[in-house]
C-alpha cells in the first residue's frame, strides 16, 4: 500500500511538473499574429527611433546632401554637430552648408576630449549625431 501511495505521489507530481513546464510559453491567439495581407510586409513593420553618428574628416558634400534630404523628408528628426575646438572651423562649414540646404538651424556643441593613459581620442572629426523617430 506504501508502494502505492508513493507510485500515485510521484505520478501526480510528473503531472504537475509537465503541467507547469509549459505555462512559461507565451500563449498567442490568432488575433494577435495575423497579418493584414492587403499590406506589404514593410508596411506591416513598426518605425522605432533610434540614432547614428556620421564621423566627417572632411567637407563631404554628397554625404551632406544625403543628411539634407533626411531632414526635408522628415527621416531624419534632428541633428548635432559636436566637434574638438579644433575642429570648429569644419564644423562651421558644416553647419552652414546644411542651414543653406534646410533652413534648419543645427545646434553646435565642443567638446573638450583628454587623452589618457587608457583612452586615445581620434580629435581630427566632427561628429554629426542623426536621430531618427
Amino acid at each position: 500500500m506504501r508502494k502505492l501511495t508513493q507510485y500515485v505521489s510521484l505520478c501526480g507530481l510528473f503531472a504537475f511538473l509537465v503541467a507547469c513546464s509549459n505555462s512559461h510559453e507565451p500563449k498567442t491567439s490568432a488575433t494577435t499574429n495575423s497579418i493584414n495581407q492587403t499590406q506589404s510586409p514593410a508596411e506591416n513593420t513598426q518605425i522605432v527611433g533610434g540614432w547614428a553618428p556620421v564621423f566627417l574628416t572632411n567637407m563631404d558634400e554628397s554625404q551632406l546632401d544625403d543628411i539634407a534630404d533626411g531632414i526635408k523628408t522628415n527621416r531624419i528628426k534632428r541633428v548635432v554637430i559636436s566637434y574638438p575646438t579644433k575642429m570648429e572651423p569644419l564644423a562651421q562649414d558644416i553647419h552652414d552648408y546644411l542651414l543653406k540646404k534646410t533652413n534648419v538651424d543645427i545646434p553646435l556643441k565642443s567638446i573638450e576630449l583628454k587623452d589618457t593613459d587608457q583612452v586615445k581620442y581620434n580629435l581630427t572629426q566632427v561628429i554629426l549625431t542623426l536621430y531618427f523617430s
